[in-house]
């Protein structure tokens, strides 16, 4: 169903069947079930080395889902199965994984480099392009590895998304995607519909929800606090967006391992809302990001790096989420995830998204640094902010209430 038009009571209006269902009951619908798709399992072009989708080495290829795999509602599957179309301007979380099976890897292992990827050749400042960009090393010969991407971005109505999957050009031996349901999968779904833009500045948290009571006295300013302001905050949820990260440091570093985000877009311009800043005085500027209030919030980034030299036994990197409170960096943080693996000259790729509960003034960062090594780590292809994106943190607000609080 399309978002409705929200408009506001007036002073002395008459209240009718019409506006009760224009102002209630259909936004209530509308936000009740909001666009998503859900594709499980790819499509079947091979058995060898396995059953799925046959990859060559030093190809892209475009995945492609079959409609018995395939879950929606609002979104509408493209005939070659190759895309799925977005129904409405919003916010989006995107998710794709590829579980990928070969027989044979070379000495140093094979790369399994997967995207999300979006086009639209429509007017209009939604995210286009590789939107999200993993790469893994197949560690394991004859045996699946799961490679996955994840990404929250504004999109336009009519982008086509899509999954792709490249297979390292110096790959050996037979390769192919999982088909099975739970190997490859590609899921999207609508946080907000903010249909006037990324910029569309948000209204911040709804009015505390009030029980009605008897007797009571019902102006305009109190049925808008009920009803439309509590529609209007779910329509344009507050959001921040960090693009590009350049770094070559040392492995092992104790401090200052913050990283910086070229780029840091959010919609509003009021002060400390989601506002970046510094992760603590020191660290330079865009190296964390303010919450404004208490509540629950979707956080993810996607980080990718690259090891110098020739392999070092036990090297690997690891980056995580830092979520401070009150007590600023001199508190010990909480950890979002770590983890991370590589392959000497060549990136690899992690995800880490949560939803958690913080608090107004917890601040966030991206740390990393190499582990077992005293030599240099690098972005990697970190690319241009409007280009590739090689890093990409979002902080999406979901709403009030903190775990437990029944708030």
């Amino acid at each position: 169903m399309p978002k409705p038009n929200l408009t506001k009571w007036g002073k002395r209006e008459v209240v009718n069947p019409k506006a009760m269902t224009d102002r209630i009951t259909a936004p209530q619908k509308y936000y009740g079930k909001m666009p998503y798709f859900a594709a499980q399992g790819c499509a079947n072009n091979t058995s060898n080395p396995r059953s799925g989708m046959a990859l060559y080495k030093g190809k892209m290829i475009d995945v492609t889902w079959p409609k018995n795999k395939v879950k929606q509602f609002g979104f509408t599957t493209s005939a070659d199965g190759k895309y799925f179309i977005v129904p409405e301007d919003g916010i989006y979380h995107m998710y794709f994984q590829a579980s990928t099976y070969g027989d044979k890897n070379r000495t140093i292992g094979s790369n399994i480099n997967v995207y999300i990827e979006a086009e639209n050749n429509a007017a209009g400042n939604g995210a286009v392009g590789e939107l999200g960009v993993v790469i893994q090393q197949h560690l394991t010969t004859n045996y699946y590895h799961t490679t996955p991407v994840g990404v929250t971005e504004f999109l336009t109505k009519g982008t086509k998304l899509k999954a792709k999957v490249y297979l390292d050009g110096g790959a050996e031996g037979h390769w192919v995607i999982a088909d099975g349901a739970m190997d490859t999968t590609f899921y999207a779904f609508m946080i907000s519909p903010s249909s006037e833009g990324w910029h569309y500045a948000t209204p911040g948290p709804a009015s505390s929800m009030k029980r009605w009571t008897d007797d009571e006295f019902v102006d305009e300013i109190r049925m808008n606090e009920q009803t439309t302001a509590q529609f209007n905050a779910l329509e344009n949820r507050a959001r921040v967006t960090g693009r590009g990260v350049t770094f070559n440091w040392k492995g092992q570093r104790e401090d200052k391992n913050a990283v910086t985000w070229a780029a840091i877009y959010r919609n509003s311009t009021k002060p400390g809302w989601l506002q970046d800043t510094e992760a603590a005085p020191g660290w330079g500027a865009k190296t964390a990001v303010e919450i404004p209030w208490d509540g629950i919030y979707l956080v993810s980034v996607i980080g990718n790096a690259r090891h110098n030299t020739q392999p070092v036994a036990n090297v690997q990197y690891i980056y995580q989420i830092g979520v401070y409170g009150s007590g600023g960096m001199s508190a010990k943080p909480i950890l979002l995830s770590q983890g991370g693996n590589t392959r000497t000259d060549h990136e690899s790729g992690q995800i880490i998204s949560d939803v958690v509960p913080l608090k107004a003034g917890d601040r966030l960062n991206v740390r990393f640094w190499g582990a077992n090594t005293a030599t240099n780590w690098d972005s990697g292809r970190s690319g241009s902010v409007s280009g590739s994106r090689w890093w990409n943190f979002a902080v999406t607000y979901l709403g009030r209430g903190t775990y437990g609080s029944g708030g």
